[in-house]
């Protein structure tokens, strides 16, 4: 009887022992910040659109929702002839090869050191409703000088990051109309499809970049806005 009760009392013992012991191995669950989503398109047009002027978006079907998305990161990764890194916190950036002396049509380098920019911007397309429909989407980045010659000949790529590689974007593209200040204002750039296959996958961190590719001379260069005015992604959905 005595050894029934010992054992009966060792095990409850045990059994509280193990109760308190457990709460410590658990990991505690971690609190996720609230995604602010776009609210869902529900069969009547809405707009709302940050920096880019309504000229330089029109609709293409009615009734549609208008938001854009503001950028997360923005950096400048900067070559130089032997080494290569990251800035943040660039009021602008030039594109192109500064203070590079070309030495052959190929684009070998000497004489004054100097660097090649490209302007990386991140983006969460997870904003955007899950059964988001996209009618059309464009990715605008603000230019202040030689806005013509950078809406020609800049290379726009994109890469949903995790599991995926760059892509060429930007088929279509629109220089920023000739006003008070000719070579200045918004370029334009599709990424419609991008844009869609994002929001599909819901994808949390989407990268496009800008750069121009190395010239001949200074008229080849042109200077983007970064904090002064970020670029923007405006999307069109049902």
């Amino acid at each position: 009887m005595k050894s029934a009760l010992l054992t009966a009392f060792l095990a409850a013992a045990a059994f509280a022992v193990l109760n308190l012991a457990l709460p410590s191995c658990v990991p505690t669950a971690r609190s996720l910040p609230k995604l602010d989503k776009f609210p869902v398109c529900e069969g009547r047009s809405t707009t709302s659109v940050s920096r880019l002027d309504g000229k330089s978006f029109s609709r293409s079907a009615a009734p549609s929702c208008v938001r854009s998305l503001d950028p997360f990161d923005l950096s400048a990764w900067v070559e130089a002839p032997i080494t290569a890194h990251t800035q943040r916190n660039l009021p602008k950036v030039v594109l192109g090869c500064a203070n590079l002396v070309p030495d052959a049509a190929d684009c070998s380098y000497a004489g004054l050191p100097g660097h090649a920019a490209t302007l990386h911007s991140s983006f969460n397309f997870a904003r955007y409703p899950t059964l988001a429909r996209v009618r059309k989407a464009v990715f605008a980045f603000y230019a202040e000088d030689n806005a013509a010659y950078l809406a020609r000949a800049a290379e726009v790529r994109g890469k949903l990051n995790d599991g995926d590689v760059y892509q060429n974007l930007g088929a279509s593209r629109v220089a920023p109309p000739f006003t008070r200040q000719p070579h200045a204002g918004w370029v334009v750039v599709d990424v419609t499809d991008f844009a869609a296959r994002a929001i599909n996958e819901q994808r949390t961190d989407a990268s496009i970049d800008i750069s121009l590719p190395c010239g001949r001379s200074e008229e080849e260069l042109a200077t983007v806005s970064v904090l002064r005015r970020e670029p923007v992604l405006v999307v069109e959905y049902k």
